[in-house]
């Protein structure tokens, strides 16, 4: 379990986790001589049967919000602490706002240095904390007096806390692997070292891991889970990794540990749901710029909202960031404005990889309902999703994902990736009305190619595939020869057959030496030559020999007849064959080609021999 303070600054979060830990977080010298919390600061804390919890302490000083953002993401519980003698601050409201937006469930309200007020007074704070707290979201429970002088409350506030741990659900710790980076140093022995939160998954010493956004691989040499030696560090354990083969200047806050479980990878555009604070000075409107906060990471980003969200509303948008950053969906997040930077609200991260262009945003993205919610990733990405990638896009661990997908008639697998059953019905209607047109443009061709077709379907392979081959299958297509028609297709010209048996009588009559498609044309007007030649050819009658330049099949058989004797005594020459039919080269050379092409014959240098 992963614990974090908030409240104001100098209202005694620090002494308080010093309190409960016997462990000074004031460590750097900076933090000692000004006497307030700069940077975050870790404890552990050992609750019962050898449960420990990892204590994050925040500060509290209006200059550091954007550090205690950084802290707080992954908390399990929270501390609001508020000092009995100056009650609820202006940074009180504002981390209770940050502990909202990023979702934290539940917290423990503690008042402090009440042996400094008289309990009047007191009771006229703690009754100002309950009220206050009553309307939040956050699930608080009664408020606890405490003080680090006389220790009054402290045992009531572990009793309270090994109470909330008890109540806490596991973490799945088969999901993948990823650790938002708090804190990065150099150590002897462990090399790099960075440290965090282990929002999900696993990792055993010896794992191999990736630094996002740089994608740096590293391996990992040491563990330590609340300053302890461990072999594994998993969900909801503080954990400081040592890393191989990454130097401790290409690590940053705000970087990301992950394994390869599932497809993680930097973005810079998240499509989200956004809650704007009633208090937010201004609506949000196209290309706001504000500081966004996801994890340990802060980011320039520009909100491109559906429509303008107002304050106290609620509303989808893509936010647009200067800097790539790593999230799943669900991933809780914070937003400040830009100038001057204050909270101003929060939300959750709805697809984490969205699509750049054409994007759909059905309502069901913001489903609770997680059948719904895969089902409008899905329509939204016409591609294909695999299942790793709907895992990321959710949230939701990979098992999960598949059985829910495997369960909904409303989606289809193909090689691997989910697409809608609509889109493939849609995209097989779709081929057919492509084939149909083809035939009214194209009369006299026998169909289209299978390729183009699979082409002009959908902007998806796997579903152009799909779709055709069901209409294959069902009858609605059929396919010779890696060509498409409709089954009542009858390739025709104007003039019908009469015009065909013109043009194949011309080429019939005029043997090896037919005329080409432009004499043709030119002889025969107002016929469809080209056309006409094709549905001879389809019914055997004429071959193409060149693309323009079609023959007889009686006289091609019968070239075929003279090449086999030709080729008895050995070589085949050009002259020996112009001898025998006096054809000249203009019509010998295609048709000498065109017998390599059959494979009568095969060229050898400038000699032909039979195969």
């Amino acid at each position: 379990m992963i614990i974090g303070t908030a409240g104001h600054i100098d209202h005694g979060k620090s002494a308080l986790v010093e309190a409960l830990t016997g462990r000074r977080v004031d460590r750097l010298a900076e933090e000692r001589a000004r006497g307030i919390t700069i940077d975050l600061n870790f404890a552990p804390l050992a609750l019962e049967h050898g449960v420990i919890a990892g204590m994050v302490d925040v500060p509290g000083h209006e200059d550091f919000v954007r550090t205690m953002v950084a802290g707080a993401g992954g908390v399990d519980l929270v501390l609001l602490v508020v000092a009995a003698d100056e009650g609820v601050m202006r940074q009180t409201r504002e981390h209770l706002a940050i502990v909202e937006a990023l979702g934290i469930r539940r917290g423990i309200p503690v008042l402090t240095k009440v042996d400094l007020v008289d309990p009047d007074w007191l009771a006229l704070v703690e009754e100002e904390v309950t009220g206050w707290l009553s309307s939040s979201p956050v699930q608080f429970g009664p408020v606890i007096r405490s003080s680090v002088r006389s220790g009054a409350g402290l045992e009531l506030l572990r009793e309270r806390l090994r109470s909330e741990a008890a109540k806490l659900e596991p973490r799945d710790e088969t999901s993948s692997f990823r650790m938002p980076v708090d804190r990065a140093f150099s150590m002897a022995g462990s090399g790099t070292v960075v440290t965090g939160s282990v929002w999900s998954g696993s990792l055993e010493v010896g794992g191999q891991v990736r630094l996002l956004p740089s994608s740096r691989p590293a391996r990992v040499r040491t563990i330590e889970v609340h300053g302890s030696p461990r072999e594994r560090a998993s969900a909801g354990h503080r954990a400081a990794l040592g890393l191989v083969g990454i130097d401790r200047d290409a690590v940053r806050r705000g970087d990301v540990v992950v394994d390869d479980g599932l497809p993680w990878r930097a973005t810079s555009a998240l499509d989200v749901r956004i809650h704007l604070l009633p208090e937010a000075p201004r609506p949000l409107t196209s290309r706001t710029r504000v500081h966004l906060h996801l994890g340990t990471a802060e980011v320039v980003a520009r909100v491109l909202p559906r429509a303008p969200i107002p304050p106290g509303g609620r509303g989808m948008a893509r936010l647009s960031c200067e800097a790539p950053l790593v999230a799943a969906g669900g991933d809780r997040f914070v937003i400040r404005s830009y100038s001057p930077v204050a909270t101003i609200g929060g939300g959750t991260v709805l697809d984490p990889l969205p699509p750049r262009r054409r994007a759909q945003w059905p309502v069901e993205l913001e489903s609770p309902v997680l059948p719904e919610r895969i089902r409008a990733l899905v329509s939204r990405h016409p591609p294909g999703v695999t299942t790793a990638s709907l895992a990321l896009a959710t949230g939701v661990a990979l098992r999960t994902v598949e059985r829910a997908a495997g369960e909904d008639s409303s989606l289809r697998s193909l090689a691997g990736a989910w697409v809608t059953t609509d889109q493939v019905n849609a995209a097989r209607e779709k081929s057919l009305e492509v084939v149909r047109v083809y035939h009214e443009t194209h009369p006299s061709l026998p169909g289209m190619s299978l390729e183009t077709l699979r082409r002009r379907v959908d902007r998806s392979d796997l579903v152009s595939e799909a779709a055709v081959e069901e209409a294959i299958a069902s009858g609605l297509l059929e396919v010779e020869g890696g060509v498409a028609r409709l089954p009542a297709f009858e390739p025709r010209i104007a003039g019908g057959m009469a015009a065909v048996e013109r043009v194949v009588d011309a080429v019939v009559t005029a043997g090896l030496a037919a005329p080409g498609l432009q004499e043709l044309e030119r002889r025969l007007e107002r016929v469809d030559v080209g056309g006409a030649l094709r549905l001879a050819a389809g019914a055997g009658r004429v071959e193409a020999v060149t693309a323009d330049w079609y023959v007889g099949r009686e006289a091609l058989s019968e070239f075929r007849t003279l090449l086999l004797e030709a080729g008895k005594g050995g070589e085949i020459t050009v002259a020996g064959v112009r001898e025998r039919t006096g054809l000249t080269r203009k019509h010998l050379i295609p048709l000498l080609e065109w017998a390599d092409r059959q494979g009568i014959t095969r060229r050898v240098g400038e000699v032909r021999r039979l195969t």
